[in-house]
């Protein structure tokens, strides 16, 4: 990974880690944190949502080659096409919400 994608990258996770604290803060306040990690592989970065050690879900993938936000289809694989990108991304929301990548519109 080169600087500017991992830049990139921490910063729509940062992003979206602020957008799910204050969601979960204002609408389920009594439930655990969920916390979002980066495991990446040879060709996507997949974003894991855990609210413990025994509830993880994809919560979407990054294509490291252009840096396309992808919704998951299984936990290894991505569907097709892309919801936002990393490096042009004016909202987090444009892209993703508190439970994943968006739907298409």
């Amino acid at each position: 990974m080169d600087t500017t994608f991992a830049t990139a990258l921490q910063t729509f996770v940062n992003a979206a880690q602020t957008m799910i604290d204050k969601y979960m803060a204002e609408t389920f306040p009594n439930l655990d944190v969920e916390k979002l990690t980066v495991e990446p592989g040879r060709r996507y970065v997949r974003i894991v949502k855990s609210s413990g050690p025994h509830s993880r879900y994809v919560y979407c993938f990054v294509d490291t080659t252009n840096g396309d936000i992808l919704k998951a289809a299984s936990w290894k694989a991505p569907a097709k096409h892309a919801r936002g990108n990393i490096f042009n991304l004016t909202k987090v929301t444009d892209s993703v919400s508190p439970y994943g990548a968006n739907y298409m519109r």
